[in-house]
């Protein structure tokens, strides 16, 4: 069995190959199931990251929520200690951009209780059958899930499917969006 950080360079190059407007129809398509669970239309309150390519584009999932009233959250991150924690997407707080290039809340925003997160849209770049998930390396999905309460999805497309067995501390989500 190869290890996670093998199986997440090559389905990264294999994502990376995919045609960005094939990419955005299968993202949009993906986002257009979420938006028929029940979860999706009961929960008032959203955690959702800003993806980067060739994340499944979360800008119609955000756009969605906000017509429809719900509270986006997006995730700040600490380091060294891999914590995060989930702020308000508002407009009165501009966007930072990270040593990373990753766009965050700023300071300011208000930070939300994870216990008022209804949904949290959870990201990856692999899946298995069992909805385990291997993520970007950094740890901060699987600190925050490890006491996480409220509903967990992820969107895959398969090019992300493959089978891998999880180490003791990951935690799978509750529901996988396939396509």
């Amino acid at each position: 069995m190869a290890d996670k950080h093998l199986i997440r360079e090559k389905v990264l190059r294999n994502l990376n190959t995919i045609d960005k407007v094939e990419h955005r129809e299968r993202s949009i398509k993906l986002a257009e199931k979420l938006f028929l669970l029940p979860e999706w239309n009961q929960a008032k309150v959203i955690g959702i990251t800003l993806a980067r390519h060739p994340e499944i584009e979360t800008e119609a999932i955000i756009l969605q929520a906000k017509k429809e009233g719900k509270t986006v959250l997006i995730p700040k991150t600490f380091y060294p200690s891999r914590k995060m924690e989930f702020k308000k997407m508002d407009s009165s707080h501009p966007l930072i951009k990270t040593k990373f290039g990753i766009l965050e809340p700023h300071e300011l925003a208000e930070t939300v209780d994870k216990d008022a997160i209804d949904l949290l849209i959870v990201p990856g770049v692999v899946f298995n059958k069992a909805h385990f998930r291997i993520g970007f390396g950094g740890g901060f999905y699987d600190r925050f899930l490890a006491d996480f309460k409220g509903e967990t999805v992820s969107l895959c497309l398969y090019e992300q499917q493959i089978e891998f067995t999880p180490e003791s501390h990951d935690k799978p989500v509750s529901i996988l969006i396939e396509g």
